[in-house]
């Protein structure tokens, strides 16, 4: 298992400097989610629009342009595969790594708890007026931070997934020598 925290540590590693190193494309997608999750639980009627299905989807498009551009960066200098060896190849590295998969899904369990339990703990007491402008602001910092984290963390262990079975894929098109 040591070996697991010291994979998922490494990966946690990569897509934090990623995350630095591109922070203002980065932060220029979450400041628009920022804007529509920020003006949608204001409760102000001036920006009625900002919530319900046209906010939702603003910001879904807005989320999905960013996974585009993410996936684009962080492959680009990947070698093409052909998509009918993704489903082998992720199933492989998923029975390879269970170690690694597993501390990364207990540093993202620890993560939500800084991250979500614990301010959640800080506002309960708050005024409901002070609640929703705690909430806006909750909000607009998680969307150029750790919501787009998360996606730059998630898509590098995928990354990672394809990496490590195309170098299986390639151990086993050598020759076995005698």
């Amino acid at each position: 298992m040591t070996r697991g925290w010291s994979q998922a540590s490494a990966t946690f590693g990569v897509a934090l400097r990623f995350f630095f190193r591109h922070y203002a494309a980065i932060a220029a997608f979450g400041a628009l989610a920022s804007a529509q999750r920020f003006l949608a639980v204001s409760g102000d009627e001036r920006f009625a629009f900002a919530g319900g299905v046209g906010g939702e989807v603003f910001t879904a498009v807005v989320r999905l342009m960013f996974l585009a551009w993410l996936v684009r960066t962080l492959f680009r200098a990947e070698r093409a595969m052909p998509w009918a060896q993704l489903g082998r190849r992720l199933s492989r590295f998923v029975a390879g790594n269970a170690p690694m998969l597993l501390a990364s899904a207990a540093m993202l369990v620890g993560l939500t708890l800084v991250f979500k339990v614990v301010p959640e703990l800080l506002a309960a007491d708050l005024s409901p007026d002070a609640h929703a402008t705690f909430l806006s602001w909750e909000l607009a910092i998680k969307n150029v931070t750790v919501i787009p984290f998360v996606m730059v963390w998630v898509t590098t262990i995928a990354r990672e997934a394809l990496r490590a079975s195309d170098h299986a894929t390639d151990r086993e098109r050598e020759p076995a020598s005698a």
